[in-house]
């Protein structure tokens, strides 16, 4: 089975987004905006394979493969960037906190 069309629009747009900084505007985090996050991200190699397994495990689609979350899911990988990149003295905390299932590496 491959993966629906949808699934790929939406995998592609939200790298899109991260690898040219503009995942803070599309989410509405200006903190995240002013952050040069990927080069901090690659520091530890674990937090890029954390931020796609959050995004993936956040995903929803219909019965036809279309997303039907796409931004909540950009919203949540987000999330833990900020979490992962401290801002000065800004103390971020995800809310609602990451659960274990959207956390699991498969």
């Amino acid at each position: 089975m491959k993966l629906s069309k949808g699934y790929r629009n939406a995998l592609r747009f939200f790298t899109y987004y991260f690898t040219n900084g503009t995942l803070g505007h599309m989410v509405g985090d200006s903190k995240l905006e002013s952050l040069n996050y990927q080069e901090r991200l690659m520091e530890i190699p674990s937090n890029m394979e954390m931020l796609i397994a959050i995004y993936s495990n956040n995903i929803e689609m219909d019965e036809d493969g279309k997303v039907t979350n796409h931004l909540h899911a950009m919203k949540r990988a987000a999330q833990f960037i900020r979490e992962a990149c401290p801002i000065d003295d800004d103390e971020y905390v995800v809310e609602p906190e990451f659960e274990n299932w959207e956390t699991k590496l498969h």
